[in-house]
């Protein structure tokens, strides 16, 4: 496809984002690419999205996709950047990983794409950002390094010697580009022109405090029924606009605390249906939710050492696997734990040797980030330890305990004990 006509068809596909298409379209279609791309802005403006189209869009680029997020150290990394690329060999550093890609590369350029590229800051490896932005220096192939983060470049610390990007920024889309966006997802489009006054409605509220598009998106599916409620009812004509605004109004003047704000349950599942959360936090939250829905004194008995005896065991929690009380336990909801609990809980279920790092709390501090967790800060009673409360419900920590084998039922306190 030739570059006008990927550019069209990219424009067409992406509203809103001219300009961004058209500078990495035509950086990425030259023949030699650029060493180090950073690609910035704040969340839902269209980075990734962009990104991946144009990518995708340009035949002669071999590429790797990685997202930061997943990344458990720098091996995970750099073995799952040669993966994507066809190699399927172990890689244990640095100079390994550019003796593989000189190895894989077939001519064509490379692009490595690292998404939330913030991450990297949090994998306590102050090599790490400096090596990965010299890796076309130190190979001499056609490689290009896109970083993509919410975050000025000022703030990863490349250190000396890292070459300087070439910044590609993505503003937060204005008003009207919002409601351009949201109006594409009308739900009744024989009704365009009411949903556009009922989208001026939900903006005049809410954009002061938010310009996340997804944000937004999620709050007009949430208010539309309300909206339609009193029409649909015959109370209000469709033409009466400011009826229809003192109507709902207050509806969203109470929701407008809640601005990223889910239910517990809601944005435990959404997230971990829509996130494949790394190994290790998956593990995390269980432990969480053991923490939060089992009585503190009974640890000792449902978390027994297998060195202790599989068999003795099997043969006290065999009653565990009813309910009863966990199903109480759940409607008086979940109980703040101290962190050195959790710490316990998570490495006694983890069935691989966990070496205690900055990692795994970097993990927590993410979760928190997600919601799934939260921090309810220090109490005398526990001396100054961080304290935090389990936001995920029960049917996603048992999709998450299924994905890593963990039986989560014979761990959970049971009244018939």
């Amino acid at each position: 496809m030739e570059n006008n006509s990927i550019k069209v068809t990219l424009k067409a596909e992406i509203p809103h984002r001219d300009q961004q298409i058209d500078i990495l379209v035509d950086i990425l279609e030259t023949r030699t690419l650029p060493p180090f791309l950073y690609v910035y802005g704040h969340t839902s403006t269209g980075k990734s999205l962009v990104v991946q189209q144009v990518i995708q869009a340009i035949e002669n680029i071999q590429y790797a996709a990685i997202q930061c997020i997943e990344c458990l150290s720098p091996r995970f990394l750099y073995e799952s950047v040669l993966e994507q690329l066809g190699w399927e060999d172990r890689c244990d550093s640095a100079n390994d990983f550019a003796r593989h890609l000189k190895q894989v590369y077939v001519g064509r350029p490379i692009c490595i794409v690292l998404d939330k590229a913030e991450r990297l800051r949090d994998l306590n490896d102050g090599m790490l950002i400096p090596t990965l932005t010299k890796i076309p220096e130190y190979t001499g192939l056609n490689i290009c390094i896109m970083f993509i983060s919410e975050i000025p470049f000022e703030k990863f610390r490349c250190g000396t010697g890292s070459p300087d990007p070439i910044h590609i920024f993505f503003p937060q889309y204005s008003k009207e580009e919002i409601l351009d966006l949201l109006m594409k997802e009308c739900p009744q489009p024989d009704n365009s022109s009411l949903y556009q006054t009922y989208l001026s409605m939900i903006l005049g509220v809410f954009l002061v405090a938010c310009r996340d598009y997804c944000e937004l998106r999620y709050i007009a599916s949430q208010h539309w029924d309300s909206f339609m409620e009193p029409i649909n009812s015959g109370e209000i004509d469709k033409t009466q606009s400011v009826k229809l605004w003192r109507h709902l109004e207050p509806k969203l003047r109470a929701s407008l605390n809640q601005v990223y704000v889910r239910g517990p349950d809601t944005c435990g599942t959404q997230i971990g249906l829509k996130m494949e959360l790394p190994f290790f936090s998956k593990f995390l939250i269980i432990a969480a939710y053991l923490a939060s829905y089992n009585p503190a004194r009974y640890d000792r008995r449902l978390f027994v050492k297998a060195k202790e005896g599989r068999k003795n065991k099997d043969k006290g929690l065999k009653s565990l696997k009813k309910q009863k009380l966990h199903n109480a336990a759940r409607l008086m909801g979940p109980k703040v734990f101290p962190i050195d609990r959790l710490m316990a809980i998570f490495y006694s279920i983890v069935e691989e040797r966990v070496t205690p790092s900055l990692n795994i709390f970097v993990q927590i501090s993410t979760l928190v980030s997600l919601k799934l967790l939260t921090h309810t800060g220090s109490a005398a009673m526990f001396q100054g330890v961080p304290k935090y409360r389990c936001n995920a419900g029960y049917d996603l920590v048992r999709s998450l305990a299924r994905t890593v084998n963990f039986e989560l039922g014979r761990y959970l306190y049971d009244t018939t004990v």
